[in-house]
């Protein structure tokens, strides 16, 4: 079995968002701008309360709790530009800018995370911890809520996953009657 790298595991989030809005502003119709924001707004959803409930728990053993209080107050503003897209209605004259606005702001984190903080954690990590931090955040993928709820703690510790539980059976009640769809991303993480 080969090691899993929290780097990668990350980018490939990362790069999903960057692909689908490539695909959501080259969307000719309402319909398929919708349907690609809806697969934005879940999984940006997710990988913040993933990355919050895994991979930030260790940070502060490797030296960067400064970067885990910075990336939990961006993940916050986060939260409440996605909530705002999820709840602002397609017909909306100002959905573009209100979606084209919390991507944007995903992807500045992200490319934060990317240049400033990723391969700091990679060097201060064995192989192991590595592969253990990133089995962990693909974990929490799974286990997370699909939509943001910027009201849930974000302290990244028992509070968050217990919120996180009922929320994100929540989500997928909300999901299926109100017969959401979305298009499927580009990279897909191992299964673990």
């Amino acid at each position: 079995m080969s090691l899993l790298d929290t780097a990668t595991e990350i980018r490939i989030d990362h790069d999903n968002v960057r692909e689908l809005f490539e695909r959501y502003q080259s969307a000719s119709s309402k319909d398929e701008k919708a349907v690609i924001a809806n697969t934005l707004v879940r999984e940006m959803a997710i990988h913040g309360d993933a990355e919050e409930i895994s991979v930030y728990n260790e940070l502060p053993r490797l030296g960067l709790g400064p970067t885990v209080e910075h990336n939990k107050e961006e993940h916050a503003e986060i939260k409440r530009l996605v909530y705002s897209a999820d709840s602002t209605p397609t017909d909306s004259e100002n959905y573009d800018e209100v979606v084209t606005h919390a991507v944007q702001t995903f992807i500045q984190h992200a490319e934060e995370e990317e240049i400033d903080q990723l391969p700091v954690i990679k060097k201060k990590v064995s192989e192991e911890d590595n592969d253990k931090m990133a089995r962990s955040f693909l974990y929490a993928r799974k286990v997370v809520p699909t939509r943001p709820h910027p009201m849930a703690p974000q302290t990244g510790g028992i509070a968050q996953k217990a919120a996180g539980l009922p929320a994100a059976l929540h989500d997928k009640i909300v999901e299926t009657i109100n017969t959401r769809k979305f298009v499927d991303v580009k990279q897909q993480h191992p299964n673990v």
